[in-house]
């Protein structure tokens, strides 16, 4: 029997089949391979008409040009290359319903026909300038301020963090590149395609023949081993194409063929060479090489009349390929996107200028994705809202407005998707973020809207809002499976968890249940750490990536497993009651051994607070430090053995923390962090705090540790906990609030 195993959490998944059904129609058939050199045949079996077909020396992804009549489908693979004999895998069930959006997509021939006859054909067409022009009067003011901050192009340099002394200057390189390329030259070129105006055209075209120069090996490859990271080559690669593409009509045949086309060829070609790297279409999960496939796709499109045709065909369908059935890896069906709301943030914009490209040229639109078409959710919950951190995955202390990394929180995680999925009021929300920027900053590609994304802002403005009541967006019970994501609210209150099938590697944690609390946006609970100086660095690895520095026990001092597809997290029940929500997790997969089992429920009690039950079994006797961080002031409550929490800026706030389970044992308190963040010599602006608290509670070695905590309005009364076991209704914790009972099995 051919088995279908994922070894990697970057790997991708099986589909279509039970677990990850067909969204699109005609579906992506995607496995995991045992090994790049084997080669398949699938065959395809119509369980309505019985109609079968077959496909010889095939990989993954494979991919139909019809799409399939609405019926049941059962398909397998046989494996027909290798020292094995011949190998078939089981029948895989599947469905295409009346629902599933047509996602047949062009082929690179037939976009560049479509291109033929026009002079520009990136994102807009020479016929829709005017009608853009007239809709973007508030965005012009803010593009020629932001070209007021421009570097000058006397200042820009070669990065030379590969010089020997010189490479802790790596952060500072991305971020110069960042504003020379992704900011500076990009707003000059915008003000001249859209505007006609020259004196920025020349400015983008000097600032164009400036970075030809550079070379593109060494820290601006994209090549691997990335000795001094790719963040520069991702950047040229990202704008290069489109700058070269608007700023066409200013360049000369010797400054095209002899200077800036050769070395977007060589970029491009790097990009086919990572994605080989990394064998992507196997492994998508490495989000640095994610973003090229959109890139690849640009530079396809702007080069197929001036280079090899054959050539950028080739990376035209390779990029078509991957928006077509393995990307997007880490967004989900549901809208949600695993690595959390910062990289959401970003991550949901790289691939807007090819797609809108894409789209109007050829009426063919990726947006029709479930995925896209779901962001708006996920954005609305995680991302939009105006917190002081945004749980969970690296960057949760970043903010929109933030000093560190400009722009890569996105200014305005909406926009698009407001104006195409939403109603009037998520249209409004998206104005009101734009609205707060003064000037861009890395996402420029999508600020001055295409043709038809004009027509979709518009027709929004009419929608009548969705029946979304105040008492629905009071009690909020979101839970995003794809990302593993949840959200609960009660009135001012919001809740956070993480329970994810993802496993904990790259940018997500060793956070699985984890929780972020808030109140009226100010963070009661939150997880604590940073990148420190920058991603890696001993700061993140040790802490900020680690169980110890988020809302979770450790068993024996150790936390959960990093880098291990099946530490995963479960939604055990989710519930919805009058006056609170309940949710109860399983986390006992996270955890290596000694620990057996980890069930963790979540009350969140209107005008109460926050009530937390764990019940951990282990094989053996074991210490449990259970552990709670906050930002704000802390102080101990010594009649009642707890914590209280006080925002020295909102005095509304206030929070009282217990151990209701163990009365007798007395919390610690630790502040900041040991060790430097930053590395000596180098000022590096960050959004994380370091007047952080970390609460923890040591209880005595035991095999069971069931655990009852609050955390909860300051004045609220204490309830009475008690424990019962019987044999019909199993062991139990009852929460008493004067008349009110909350009853929380321990185990489910």
């Amino acid at each position: 029997m051919l088995k279908l195993v994922r070894t990697h959490d970057f790997q991708i998944y099986l589909s279509p089949c039970e677990a990850y059904p067909a969204v699109v129609n005609p579906p992506s058939f995607n496995w995991p391979e045992e090994s790049s050199a084997r080669q398949y045949r699938l065959e395809l079996e119509s369980l309505t008409t019985g109609e079968q077909w077959s496909w010889e020396h095939v990989n993954s992804p494979m991919q139909l040009s019809f799409e399939l009549p609405q019926c049941q489908y059962q398909w397998r693979l046989v494996a027909t290359s290798g020292e094995r004999s011949e190998q078939a895998s089981e029948w895989i069930g599947f469905e295409i319903s009346e629902d599933l959006p047509s996602y047949l997509a062009p082929t690179a021939g037939e976009l560049f026909e479509k291109c033929d006859g026009h002079r520009q054909w990136l994102m807009y067409f020479d016929q829709d300038i005017d009608s853009i022009k007239n809709q973007c009067g508030t965005i012009y003011p803010k593009l020629k301020h932001t070209a007021t901050l421009a570097v000058p192009r006397s200042q820009i340099s070669f990065p030379d963090h590969y010089q020997r002394g010189q490479e802790e200057g790596k952060r500072e390189a991305i971020a110069n590149v960042r504003k020379w390329v992704d900011r500076d030259l990009m707003t000059h070129a915008l003000l001249f395609r859209i505007w006609g105006e020259k004196e920025h055209g020349d400015e983008a075209l000097q600032r164009l023949l400036q970075l030809a120069q550079w070379s593109c090996e060494g820290p601006a490859s994209l090549l691997r081993p990335c000795t001094w990271g790719d963040e520069v080559g991702c950047s040229l690669a990202r704008n290069m194409f489109l700058a070269y593409h608007w700023l066409s009509p200013l360049l000369d045949e010797n400054e095209k063929g002899l200077f800036v086309r050769p070395m977007l060829v060589r970029i491009a070609r790097q990009m086919t060479q990572r994605l080989a790297q990394d064998n992507f279409k196997q492994r998508p999960g490495h989000s640095h090489t994610s973003r090229l496939p959109a890139y690849l796709g640009l530079a396809g499109l702007a080069l197929y009349r001036e280079h090899d045709r054959d050539e950028c065909e080739q990376w035209l369908n390779d990029a078509l390929e991957i928006y077509r059935g393995v990307l997007p890896f880490y967004g989900g069906s549901d809208g949600s996107w695993v690595e959390g709301p910062f990289y959401a943030s970003t991550y949901s914009k790289w691939f807007h200028p090819f797609f809108l490209s894409v789209e109007r040229i050829s009426d063919f639109s990726f947006y029709q994705h479930p995925f896209y078409k779901n962001f708006l959710a996920f954005a609305r919950d995680f991302i939009a809202p105006q917190q002081t951190s945004h749980p969970f995955g690296d960057g949760f202390w970043c903010r929109r407005d933030g000093k560190e990394w400009p722009g890569f929180f996105a200014q305005n995680p909406l926009r698009i998707y407001a104006g195409r999925f939403g109603d009037r009021a998520d249209f409004y929300q998206s104005q009101e973020l734009e609205d707060a920027i003064k000037d861009y900053r890395l996402h420029l590609l999508d600020v001055v809207p295409t043709i038809r994304q004009i027509a979709f802002d518009l027709a929004v403005k009419d929608k009548r809002p969705v029946d979304n009541n105040q008492t629905d967006q009071q009690a909020l019970n979101n839970y995003y499976v794809h990302a593993g994501l949840g959200k609960l609210t009660r009135q001012q209150m919001a809740l956070y968890y993480r329970a994810s099938s993802f496993g904990n590697s790259s940018h997500r944690h060793g956070d699985q249940g984890n929780i972020g609390f808030f109140d009226n946006g100010v963070g009661i609970l939150e997880p604590t750490g940073s990148f420190g100086y920058r991603f890696g660095s001993q700061h993140h690895r040790a802490w900020t990536r680690q169980t110890i520095a988020h809302n979770l026990p450790l068993v024996d001092g150790q936390g959960q497993i990093l880098d291990d597809p099946n530490a995963m997290g479960r939604v055990l029940r989710r519930t919805t009651e009058p006056d609170c929500h309940v949710i109860t997790l399983d986390l006992s997969e996270a955890y290596s051994s000694p620990l057996e089992r980890f069930n963790r429920t979540l009350i969140l009690l209107e005008e109460v607070g926050l009530f937390i039950v764990d019940s951990i079994v282990l094989s053996t006797e074991k210490v449990l430090n259970w552990r709670l961080h906050s930002a704000l002031n802390t102080e101990m409550d010594t009649d009642r053995n707890g914590v209280l929490l006080n925002d020295s800026r909102q005095r509304i706030v206030r929070y009282q923390c217990h151990l209701l389970s163990h009365r007798e044992a007395r919390a610690t308190l630790s502040h900041g962090y040991s060790g430097e963040l930053n590395i000596s010599g180098r000022t590096i602006e960050s959004d994380a705090s370091e007047d952080v608290v970390h609460i923890d509670w040591q209880l005595a070695e035991g095999r069971e540790h069931n655990v009852v905590a609050c955390c909860i309005v300051q004045g609220q009364p204490l309830p009475q906990v008690s424990f019962s076991d019987d044999q019909e209704h199993g062991a139990k914790v009852i929460l008493k609030f004067g008349q009110r009972v909350v009853s929380i099995l321990l185990k489910i």
